[in-house]
């Protein structure tokens, strides 16, 4: 899959979402209508909203099932008879090697003690350890290709701490990235000038530095702001190697792998 395309994914995962979150909090605010045919079983069929089926074990799919699970429960509460047909239709539904095995093991633990979760207990328990761990991965995901591009320094580096805090790096690895993945003038200087630091909050202020003293060499040098605004002219047997990209960052993908090299000119001051 290409980078556009995982971008738009992202993208259309994200505003499905939005609309889920919408829809959810409409059902609360005005839940439906029980009538006298409701059939009590927790496998009926669901009239206001369709069935979201099982969870596979995909982390990266698991926000958008979990929304649509808690609409298609809310919308057909009164056909659950007690906290054990709720449980018991929510655990089953989650399967694949990680989400199975923790369904199997909670179907066990509930039937020898002859206590079910009520489901707001339920819904806490699975986002403690489903929830956080899905979006630790998007963003451990997001930040090995996150190249700094044409973004400026300080939103770059904002950004990539970030993702680092949301994926919970640690610090070597972190560090690693950082220098990886900044521009690669950036960290030739670090290293000429004997400042780097195993510190991810010192090495991104290093980077800082560095990158905001390029940045000003660059705007004095050119006349123009740091922030590059046009594309450059292609020339006769050469390729653009300049895209802008809006400073290299998207709300919902973070442009994985690109990202052309700041414009900050050819000749590279010594800090």
């Amino acid at each position: 899959m290409s980078s556009q395309d995982m971008n738009a994914l992202l993208h259309a995962m994200r505003v499905q979402i939005a609309e889920l979150t919408s829809q959810l909090a409409e059902i609360q605010a005005n839940p439906p209508v029980a009538t006298p045919s409701v059939e009590k079983k927790f496998n009926k069929k669901v009239e206001v909203v369709a069935d979201p089926g099982a969870f596979e074990g995909d982390r990266a799919r698991f926000a958008k099932w979990w929304i649509k699970l808690q609409i298609w429960v809310k919308a057909n509460w009164d056909a659950f008879a007690d906290d054990f047909e709720v449980a018991t239709a929510v655990l089953s539904r989650l399967k694949g090697p990680v989400a199975g095995r923790y369904t199997q093991v909670r179907l066990q633990e509930c039937y020898t003690a002859g206590v079910w979760p009520t489901w707001d207990d339920l819904k806490k328990e699975i986002e403690k350890y489903f929830k956080p761990q899905a979006e630790r991965d998007w963003a451990r995901q997001q930040i090995r290709y996150f190249k700094q591009g044409n973004m400026r320094t300080d939103d770059y580096v904002t950004r990539f701490l970030a993702l680092s805090i949301q994926g919970g790096l640690g610090n070597e690895h972190a560090v690693e990235l950082l220098e990886r993945n900044v521009n690669p003038r950036i960290a030739e200087q670090i290293y000429l000038q004997d400042t780097r630091s195993d510190d991810l909050a010192l090495a991104a202020e290093e980077v800082r530095r560095v990158g905001r003293a390029m940045e000003l060499y660059a705007m004095h040098q050119g006349g123009g702001s740091t922030k590059q605004t046009t594309t450059p002219q292609r020339r006769p047997g050469s390729s653009n190697q300049h895209h802008n990209h809006s400073h290299g960052f998207k709300p919902f993908g973070l442009q994985p792998g690109q990202g052309a090299p700041m414009d900050i000119g050819t000749h590279v001051p010594r800090l």
